[in-house]
């Protein structure tokens, strides 16, 4: 049985327009490279060819894209929340945040190697496989967490003390940082 390791076609979301529709928007793509990685290591009926390529996949998007959505949470909208005076909750979620991000980033420089390896070698998922399970399903674990505190947390508190405006200029300025269109 081979399940899809393509994202699926479907109409086209309306454009992000602020920083926190941008990062929502992100928060959709964790979640779908999570559940790659966890079913790149589970599926013992992948082509090779499928295997290598989904690999390839997971490893670009958590060592490219990630790195790019922490630091639009760590450096822009952490900022543009001390400059609105965060309370006690936003102080609080935001350290946790910036736990939350080391604690994948140490996970992420175990998985990464392997991912890579076997977008390489695809044969070799029989002897990493153990691993790279266990290692993906917490991954997507932690994810799970982390984008919950933001979500039900920090981005509505960001919402509340920034305005409409701000939240535009901050979108504006994490899609100059992409390169993309607004």
């Amino acid at each position: 049985m081979l399940v899809p390791l393509r994202f699926q076609s479907s109409p086209a979301p309306e454009a992000p327009r602020d920083a926190i529709h941008l990062l929502l928007d992100c928060h959709r793509r964790i979640r779908t490279f999570c559940d790659l990685a966890v079913k790149v290591a589970r599926l013992a009926d992948l082509s090779l060819a499928e295997r290598a390529e989904a690999a390839v996949r997971v490893e670009r998007y958590f060592t490219v894209a990630l790195p790019r959505h922490v630091e639009d949470e760590e450096v822009l909208l952490a900022h543009r929340m001390w400059e609105a005076g965060p309370s006690t909750v936003v102080l609080v979620a935001l350290e946790d945040m910036v736990g939350q991000h080391v604690e994948i980033e140490a996970l992420l420089k175990s998985l990464v190697p392997r991912w890579r390896l076997l977008g390489e070698a695809p044969e070799r998922h029989g002897e990493l496989v153990r691993e790279l399970e266990r290692d993906s399903v917490r991954l997507a674990g932690l994810m799970e967490t982390h984008l919950w505190l933001e979500e039900l947390v920090l981005f509505p508190e960001a919402r509340a003390r920034l305005s409409t405006e701000r939240l535009e200029s901050l979108g504006a300025e994490m899609r100059a940082r992409r390169g993309t269109k607004p």
